[in-house]
């Protein structure tokens, strides 16, 4: 067979070939992060307190579509096709505020950022510092939050907390490790309504 008519039939045969290997790569699972109070509705009491919440910050490694979870040693894995659907960053600041709304009984919670003339009485600003599943079977979620409380002389007080959380997830079980995920975030919103309530 002559050069060029190799070279033809490997033109015509591209297509087919590019097909194949799209059509071999499995589809993306997209899973969320959901409202999970882990307290009673409504238990928690915080009169007619204005409430902000935020910024939450997370982990830059946690700035991207794909899942990650913690390997052996200090290695991270980036998840190819098991993915969220919406930004985490973003979401956690959502659940946060979903959680406190349901666990309180006020509707005076806005999340950050509000315009510059909204003065909250108590306000939750925090950073994540580790978020994610790892070979042990469980998610860890470990926090460094700060509660500002307005006092009636316009003076604002302070009190920082230092808190970790576990919950199990069975490794490569991404739809455990959502829910797991859901279910730390459900933990820290009880504590932190409980701070709010408490205004310490």
């Amino acid at each position: 067979m002559r050069r060029g008519s190799k070279t033809l039939i490997l033109v015509a045969l591209l297509p087919i070939i590019l097909s194949a290997c799209v059509s071999a790569s499995p589809p993306a699972r997209f899973y969320m992060l959901d409202p999970e109070p882990t307290g009673a509705t409504g238990s928690i009491e915080l009169g007619d307190a204005w409430v902000g919440v935020g910024p939450i910050n997370t982990p830059d490694y946690l700035d991207r579509p794909q899942m990650v979870t913690r390997g052996e040693g200090n290695r991270l894995v980036i998840h190819e096709f098991d993915r969220w659907a919406q930004p985490v960053q973003g979401r956690v600041l959502d659940v946060l505020m979903e959680n406190i709304v349901a666990l309180s009984d006020s509707n005076r919670v806005a999340p950050f950022p509000w315009p510059a003339a909204f003065r909250p009485d108590r306000r939750v600003m925090g950073e994540i510092v580790a978020f994610e599943a790892g070979p042990t079977g469980e998610v860890v979620l470990k926090v460094r939050w700060l509660l500002q409380v307005r006092v009636e002389d316009g003076e604002v007080g302070s009190r920082v907390h230092v808190q970790e959380y576990r919950e199990p997830a069975p490794a490569g079980d991404f739809g455990a490790m959502a829910a797991a995920m859901s279910r730390a975030l459900g933990r820290w919103s009880e504590d932190i309504g409980q701070a709010l309530a408490a205004g310490d």
